[in-house]
């Protein structure tokens, strides 16, 4: 495993990830109990109804979790994504955080749960998910 310390000089995430850079998500907050990104709305980042499109909410979910394995163990190791479950409650109409946190984590697994939520606080998306630790 590589222990390197969590450094967001590395880039925001602690790695470099250009697809969360191209989308425009920023790390809010990358603590050992919780993690938090966000995005704000932009019309290419919108469904046919108006609405956050449901692959930007699941890569901030699957983001902010790996990212949470990161900040959880302190370590900028590479983080597998083995398995997610997303489940939609509302349409994101605005602005959407994410805040992922570690459940239980193991010597190279993590289990992970996040939510995406609108400017009000509203429930958008709830995830759970499985994590690799790499090196």
């Amino acid at each position: 495993m590589n222990d390197a310390p969590f450094d967001q000089t590395i880039g925001p995430w602690g790695v470099t990830i250009p697809f969360a850079d191209l989308l425009g998500i920023r790390l809010v907050e990358a603590t050992r109990e919780r993690c938090i990104i966000a995005i704000d709305r932009r019309p290419e980042l919108l469904n046919s109804w108006g609405s956050a499109h449901g692959g930007v909410i699941m890569t901030m979910l699957d983001l902010v979790m790996s990212i949470a394995v990161r900040a959880h163990y302190g370590s900028a190791s590479g983080v597998a994504t083995i398995d997610m479950s997303v489940g939609f409650l509302n349409p994101g109409v605005g602005n959407v955080r994410a805040e992922g946190r570690v459940l239980q984590g193991g010597k190279s697994t993590a289990f992970c749960e996040a939510e995406a939520l609108d400017d009000a606080g509203k429930i958008l998306a709830k995830a759970i998910g499985t994590f690799k630790r790499l090196n």
